[in-house]
């Protein structure tokens, strides 16, 4: 496994009697699209909520995680704001237009 925003490999969390040492994070995102619930209460409106359509785990190794650039990204796509995913996009696009020249 390696980290999506600076390709350092990662370890697995070790375990021993008194701790544990941690070297990644997982975020488990992915596209989304809106989906409605039905709610079969009466005169209750339906359920509005984001479908994980396409689902993908970003890990970010901890000394990324320490950045606060990189947190609030991660924090972002959490909470349903900017997707980590269209941001990567963003760039590939700008790294392929560059290249182009």
């Amino acid at each position: 496994m390696y980290c999506y925003h600076c390709g350092r490999e990662v370890k697995e969390t070790t375990h021993t009697q008194k701790r544990y040492k941690v070297d990644y994070y997982l975020l488990h995102t992915g596209k989304t699209e809106w989906a409605y619930l039905a709610n079969f209460k009466e005169d209750a409106t339906a359920i509005r909520y984001l479908k994980l359509t396409h689902p993908i785990d970003i890990i970010t190794c901890v000394q990324c995680h320490t950045r606060s650039a990189i947190r609030q990204c991660l924090d972002e796509d959490f909470l349903g704001g900017k997707s980590l995913l269209d941001s990567s996009q963003e760039t590939n696009d700008a790294t392929e237009i560059i290249s182009k020249g």
